[in-house]
């Protein structure tokens, strides 16, 4: 429905496959395809309508992309448990555009992503529980034994960091987390090649454990900050040479969430 200026309201015609989509995304929120649950299979959507296949296999389509069902090839489709990270994936594609059309967007990301992080581990110190510090140990002596094997050190970069995000004891933290690094990551990949970039990494890691160990917020913020502005002239450089490349070379993919590093928006 529009609204002209005369305040007139005038009816817009609905594809068939539009209003398909408003009918099953009514029956998923009021819970008549829960999630787990199999769709209805395509005769019965016809039936059901009362319109022909395109009409249903455009909806259908249209859920999937959205991430509320998945689809294969000789099944019903089934309708998805949704959680966070499932949920900030699907914007993944969007956000790696607006960083590629807009790249003044990458310097605002670094900048939040700085007050984020500080954020995060402060909260971190003043929740954590000895389990929760004992996966961000783990994930820091994983990252120690992966020294010299990039896409190791990459996984237990993450896993640092969303490990802290946990502790906060929220749980759109982690998920948010881990979005903000596939971004920066599908940017600037060469990071990894720094020289001495995993021994500082790590040496910066060691001394964020060691304040979240002592419950001391403050002192975490301060080593949180010291990380991800250690090498911002570094990252300046990259931010600079990925400019002119912009409109030749897409950002690369990252199939897995886990392959996103941490510490790319400082080293």
């Amino acid at each position: 429905m529009e609204l002209s200026l005369d305040g007139r309201e005038k009816l817009v015609r609905q594809k068939l496959a539009d209003q398909v989509l408003d009918r099953l995304l009514a029956l998923i929120e009021r819970g008549e395809l829960p999630p787990g649950s199999r769709m209805p299979g395509e005769r019965a959507l016809m039936d059901r309508f009362g319109v022909g296949r395109p009409a249903v296999r455009e909806a259908l389509q249209a859920l999937e992309k959205m991430g509320l069902i998945e689809i294969q090839h000789g099944e019903r489709a089934r309708v998805v448990a949704l959680t966070p990270s499932r949920v900030l994936r699907q914007l993944d594609a969007a956000a790696r555009q607006l960083l590629t059309s807009s790249p003044d967007m990458r310097e605002s990301l670094r900048q939040a992503r700085l007050a984020f992080e500080q954020f995060l581990v402060r909260e971190a110190a003043r929740r954590a529980t000895a389990s929760g510090l004992e996966a961000v140990r783990l994930a820091l002596s994983d990252q120690e034994a992966a020294r010299g094997d990039p896409a190791r050190f990459v996984r237990a970069d993450i896993r640092f960091h969303v490990a802290i995000a946990s502790l906060a004891g929220n749980p759109l933290y982690p998920a948010v987390s881990e979005a903000m690094l596939g971004w920066i990551f599908g940017f600037f990949p060469r990071l990894l090649r720094a020289p001495n970039v995993e021994d500082l990494t790590l040496k910066e890691h060691s001394a964020i454990l060691r304040a979240l160990q002592k419950r001391d917020p403050e002192a975490a913020a301060r080593a949180m900050k010291r990380h991800l502005l250690r090498a911002h002239p570094r990252y300046q450089r990259a931010l600079e040479a990925a400019e002119p490349a912009a409109g030749r070379e897409r950002p690369e993919a990252f199939p897995e969430r886990t392959q996103a590093p941490a510490h790319l928006i400082r080293g």
